[in-house]
C-alpha cells in the first residue's frame, strides 16, 4: 500500500532549490557555499534521480490501517472510537501516535471531523445542518455574561425567554458588581437575602456564603484597601520554598526569604 504522502517534503525542497540555483548559472561549489550544505549533495541532487531522492523509504506502522482509517472517518466515527477499534484488532503503539496519524489522513483527504459523542447517521446529518443555522456559541455566551459582549436585542431576548435561568444569573452577576461600584453595604445585605431564596443552587450557596463571611465582605465593599500584595509576595515565598524543599539547606531557605540590612 502506497503511503498516502509518498515524498519527503524538506528533501523535495532542497532538490528543487539545488536545481534552481544550478539552472540559474551557479557553480556547484557555489551552491554548496550559499546553501551551506557539503559539495557531494549538491552534486547528488542535480545528477540524481528525483524519485530515489526524495521518495520516503521510511513507512508508518499505521499504513496497514489506512483505508479502514480513511472509510471510518469518512462515515463520521470519532477517532477515540476508531482507535479503541484497531486496539482490538492488534494495534499497539500509544493514542498519540494513531491521533497524529489520523489528523494527517483528516487534513490530505479534506475529511470533516464530527466533534459530538454521537455518531447515529441521524446525528451526522444534524451536524452538517448546524453549520448552516445562525446561532451563539457557549464561548460568545459566557462573554456575554461575564465581559459584557454585545449581543443583537433579538438575540438576548430570545435567549432570556427560552433559557430564565440565565437571565437571573445575568442579573445577578449585575447587582453583585453593583455593590463593588458603589461601595454600599446595605446593597449587600439585599443581595444575600435575594439570592438565599434562588431557585439555582449555586447562587442559593453563594448568597450563603457570602452570609457566613458577612463582615469580611462587607470590609471589602466599603474599603478600598487590599491584602493582594501580601497575599502575592507569600505564594511567591511558598513557591520558592516548595521548589527548593528537600534539595537545599535550611540556611539557604532563609537567605532566600529574608532580608538581611548587614548583608553584602
Amino acid at each position: 500500500m502506497e503511503n498516502f504522502r509518498g515524498y519527503n517534503e524538506k528533501c523535495v525542497q532542497l532538490y528543487r532549490t539545488i536545481n534552481e540555483y544550478h539552472a540559474a548559472g551557479f557553480s556547484k561549489l557555489g551552491i554548496a557555499r550559499l546553501l551551506r550544505i557539503s559539495y557531494p549533495t549538491v552534486n547528488k541532487n542535480i545528477n540524481g534521480d528525483f524519485e530515489t531522492l526524495c521518495r520516503k523509504t521510511r513507512r508508518s506502522c499505521m499504513d496497514v490501517y489506512q483505508d479502514y482509517i480513511v472509510k471510518s472517518l469518512m462515515a463520521g466515527t470519532s477517532r477515540s472510537d476508531i482507535y479503541k477499534n484497531l486496539v482490538t484488532i492488534g494495534f499497539k503503539r500509544s493514542h498519540v501516535c494513531a491521533y497524529n496519524y489520523m489528523n494527517k489522513l483528516i487534513a490530505h483527504h479534506g475529511i470533516e471531523v464530527s466533534v459530538y459523542k454521537t455518531y447515529s447517521a441521524d446525528a451526522i446529518k444534524r451536524q452538517k445542518l448546524i453549520k448552516n443555522c445562525d446561532y451563539i456559541t457557549r464561548t460568545e455566551l459566557f462573554k456575554f455574561l461575564w465581559m459584557n459582549l454585545e449581543l443583537p436585542s433579538e438575540y438576548r431576548d430570545h435567549i432570556f425567554a427560552k433559557y430564565p435561568q440565565l437571565y437571573e444569573l445575568y442579573v445577578c452577576i449585575k447587582e453583585f458588581r453593583q455593590i463593588f461600584d458603589t461601595g454600599r453595604s446595605a446593597l449587600l445585605h439585599l443581595f444575600i437575602e435575594k439570592y438565599k431564596q434562588s431557585g439555582i443552587n449555586a447562587l442559593a450557596t453563594f448568597a450563603k456564603g457570602l452570609d457566613k463571611d458577612i463582615e469580611a465582605v462587607e470590609n471589602a465593599v466599603s474599603c478600598n484597601l487590599s491584602n493582594g500584595f501580601v497575599e502575592g509576595t507569600v505564594n511567591k515565598l511558598k513557591t520558592t520554598k516548595r521548589s527548593m524543599y528537600g534539595r537545599c539547606s535550611r540556611e539557604l531557605l532563609a537567605a532566600k526569604m529574608m532580608y538581611s540590612p548587614n548583608s553584602s
